[in-house]
């Protein structure tokens, strides 16, 4: 059910993108698409060989580092106790509308006194606990891939933002 909604998200983000045509300054040419098609095929490839799903996170994940506003993750099913200081959580807001406002990144820092998992937005420095805000923990990103450029960053804490090429990501994948 989850990659249907995936699916479809990321087919409603590339059919409401703009493409160019002729006289015409729009920002999506066909090789725009071609490349955004190649690496939704390439984080496909890479759930298959993990253990992982996909989710179009769009700017969620911007920094820096990845500022794409069309951002697919792959993400690990989330297990509480198995969470690392350093990973990033993508979290959905409750009752939160339209779509593409409602999820939210955090980096995790470490676990307070009583149990409880300490985070701070992705990109900043802004502490928020998970415990305190409304919203649902989809899991941990393991990968981002940039649909604008087809680039594929290795998201692990321990991993630094490494990029990768699809096969190695798949091999990655193919031995956890």
């Amino acid at each position: 059910m989850r990659n249907m909604a995936v699916g479809l998200l990321i087919c409603s983000v590339l059919a409401n993108a703009p493409v160019r045509a002729e006289g015409s300054t729009v920002s999506m040419s066909p090789d725009d698409v071609r490349t955004a098609l190649a690496a939704i095929d390439d984080a496909k490839k890479i759930v298959v060989a993990g253990r992982s799903s996909l989710l179009m996170a769009g700017s969620a994940l911007s920094t820096n580092e990845l500022s794409s506003s069309m951002v697919l993750v792959v993400l690990d099913y989330p297990k509480l106790k198995d969470m690392k200081s350093g990973s990033i959580l993508l979290l959905a807001k409750k009752n939160c509308e339209p779509i593409e406002n409602c999820l939210v990144a955090r980096r995790l820092i470490r676990r307070d006194s009583s149990g409880n998992l300490e985070t701070e937005r992705y990109g900043s420095a802004q502490p928020i606990l998970l415990a305190s805000i409304q919203a649902t923990l989809l899991g941990t990103v393991v990968y981002a891939v940039d649909l604008h450029t087809g680039d594929i960053r290795d998201m692990r804490p321990d991993r630094k933002s490494e990029r990768l090429s699809a096969a190695e990501a798949v091999a990655q994948e193919a031995s956890r």
